[in-house]
């Protein structure tokens, strides 16, 4: 056959329900697997259509996968071209997109150039992933085929922002996070019947949950702050945007709960993480507020003043030490910048990029969707029992997540100790006595710990510490222990002070 092909911007199909358009699926986008995926797409389908979703898990060919941004058709062109380009040609864990850069600048763009930024991009955003003071800014690309699969060029630069982070204060540009608000007298009773944890708390109180689907598989994995008694604000990752605003909308839809809007407002503020030990010091500095432990208590939100800017400060944590989420207007994200920098120096503030903060979070076993957790996962299995609240009524999955603890797992999400000197990305196969028993979901280096962590799931009979098992690295089979499910700080105790 010689003619047109459908190629979309990531070569995966478009499949699943469309969001605001009710019995409208779509099988399409194919992308080189028409006749060889058709007979399962088929089946998917008709499952999605007759049983309400699909037994396999199929996040990444989701049609919600695709945000507004793909409705520019000269950046949407540009991406699916260079998707082809790379079909059948290798394309290593640490590049990046090459085209149709930038489109969504980042709000500290001059500040983080001069500092020596390398960009990396997700779902249109600009981001750093790490910064090499001394040298000019770039946005990375095809880097990983200078040096293939030895150690990073960047490993020790980035150590040096994961240190700064543990022992005194790092900062962040985060703008990418999604960012939904969900208004409306019915808006509390649709992310009850969404999500596992009880939203019903006082306002000014930041909740991590999960929305499942209902076998109890994990959609979505979020914070919402409750920022009224009919407003929610829903903080997701960079690139699930426009799937969980696509979820929720189809649900809204269907339950009839009354008066809700969703509206993406992710280009309205800029984001600011700041963490470490030294983080209070140095927000205390920069504002007049009262950032005290008693007063802004871990999981709590408030409206501060920084540099005559009213932002909202989450105290929240992905890294594992003391720190906030700062949501600033966008248009004013520079002098807040400016004066927490100012503000840090003192405390010898240092900025970091998205490749410290995966380390860091492997060190907490802090989970990544679509990695860690996927809707073929379900809350318990993954260590995540703690966010499901079954008392709370009825909740999509709920009925999924009784029959799970009445039964038992049967398998959990562990982590994994190898020698530092290896070198995973995350997908290699674990071994024991000769036999696959699982496959790492995460994996990178711990520079605290001075060990290589990898996350997977395993059966409950090797999910004890000090079981020693194999990983395949490249053909080596490298000796690894079952370790405690969180290596840094085990009992939260840094974040909580």
């Amino acid at each position: 056959m010689n003619g047109p092909e459908a190629i979309t911007p990531d070569s995966r199909p478009l499949l699943g329900p469309v969001p605001g358009v009710p019995g409208f699926y779509t099988a399409c986008g194919l992308s080189h697997t028409g006749f060889g995926g058709g007979g399962a797409i088929g089946q998917i389908l008709a499952e999605w259509i007759v049983e309400g979703e699909p037994s396999q898990d199929t996040h990444e060919y989701n049609v919600r996968r695709f945000g507004p941004i793909y409705a520019d058709k000269q950046f949407t062109a540009a991406r699916s071209c260079e998707s082809y380009k790379y079909y059948y040609f290798l394309r290593f864990p640490h590049d990046e997109n090459e085209s149709a850069r930038p489109l969504l600048p980042n709000p500290l763009d001059a500040r983080l150039k001069a500092l020596g930024a390398v960009f990396g991009e997700k779902n249109g955003w600009e981001r750093v992933n790490y910064f090499d003071p001394g040298k000019g800014w770039r946005r990375a690309g095809a880097d990983q085929r200078a040096w293939g699969w030895t150690r990073p060029a960047f490993f020790e630069r980035v150590g040096k922002e994961h240190q700064a982070v543990r022992e005194r204060v790092g900062l962040f540009e985060m703008s990418s996070f999604g960012k939904l608000d969900v208004r409306g007298a019915g808006a509390l009773a649709l992310l009850q019947k969404l999500t596992d944890s009880d939203l019903d708390k006082p306002v000014g109180r930041v909740i991590y949950t999960q929305m499942l689907n209902a076998r109890g598989g994990i959609e979505s994995d979020l914070t919402i702050t409750r920022l009224g008694d009919d407003h929610f604000r829903l903080i997701t990752g960079s690139a699930f945007l426009a799937r969980d605003q696509g979820w929720i909308t189809m649900h809204a839809a269907e339950a009839e709960i009354g008066d809700v809007e969703i509206r993406d407002c992710t280009a309205e503020y800029a984001t600011i993480g700041m963490w470490g030990p030294r983080a209070r010091d140095v927000l205390q500095n920069a504002t007049r507020d009262d950032v005290a432990n008693a007063t802004f208590p871990y999981m709590t939100a408030r409206t501060i003043r920084i540099a005559g800017v009213e932002i909202l400060a989450q105290r929240v944590t992905y890294v594992g030490e003391l720190g906030w989420e700062m949501y600033v207007p966008f248009e004013q994200a520079t002098p807040v910048g400016d004066a927490l920098m100012r503000a840090g120096k003192p405390f010898g503030i240092t900025p970091a990029g998205y490749k410290a903060l995966d380390s860091l979070r492997l060190e907490k076993a802090s989970r990544y969707w679509t990695a860690d957790i996927t809707p073929a996962d379900n809350p318990y299995e993954a260590g995540l029992g703690f966010c499901v609240h079954l008392d709370k009524g009825d909740f999509i999955g709920r009925e999924a997540l009784l029959q799970v603890k009445a039964q038992g797992i049967q398998r959990k999400l562990c982590t994994l100790t190898l020698d530092g000197n290896a070198i995973i990305y995350g997908g290699e196969a674990v071994m024991r006595d000769g036999k696959v028993v699982g496959r790492l979901r995460s994996g990178g280096y711990g520079y605290t710990v001075g060990k290589n962590i990898g996350l997977l799931y395993l059966p409950l009979e090797l999910a004890r510490v000090g079981t020693e098992l194999q990983v395949d690295v490249f053909g080596e089979l490298v000796a690894a222990q079952v370790a405690p499910d969180v290596l840094y700080d085990p009992r939260g105790e840094r974040l909580r002070v």
